[in-house]
């Protein structure tokens, strides 16, 4: 079946932030909207490459606090807290959350 989003950089991250804060597994999805206080149908079109809205990005933004709008939609890793960066970008592998292979966490 073809998805009816285009993958996107936004839906890797997105993804890489669920599972980066343990909702992994079955089940994970789920859990993770719900959490944020979202359908898991609009949660698993994020991850599929259905746009971030903004409504959604501010939830996540609130629920953790290390995450910014600059990385959620531009993969910018500056503003992250170093945690957060570690927790993000530092156990990637392969192409990371961020869309590029080699990433600096220079702070």
């Amino acid at each position: 079946m073809v998805s009816r989003f285009p993958g996107s950089d936004e839906s890797k991250r997105a993804r890489r932030l669920r599972e980066a804060m343990g909702f992994n597994g079955r089940g994970g999805q789920q859990a993770f909207a719900n959490f944020l206080g979202v359908d898991r149908g609009r949660w698993n079109n994020v991850e599929c490459g259905a746009p971030l809205s903004k409504d959604m990005a501010l939830r996540i933004v609130r629920k953790f606090p290390g995450v910014t709008l600059d990385w959620l939609f531009l993969g910018r890793p500056e503003g992250l807290t170093v945690e957060m960066a570690r927790m993000l970008l530092g156990s990637s592998k392969g192409n990371d959350a961020n869309g590029d292979s080699t990433i600096s966490l220079a702070f």
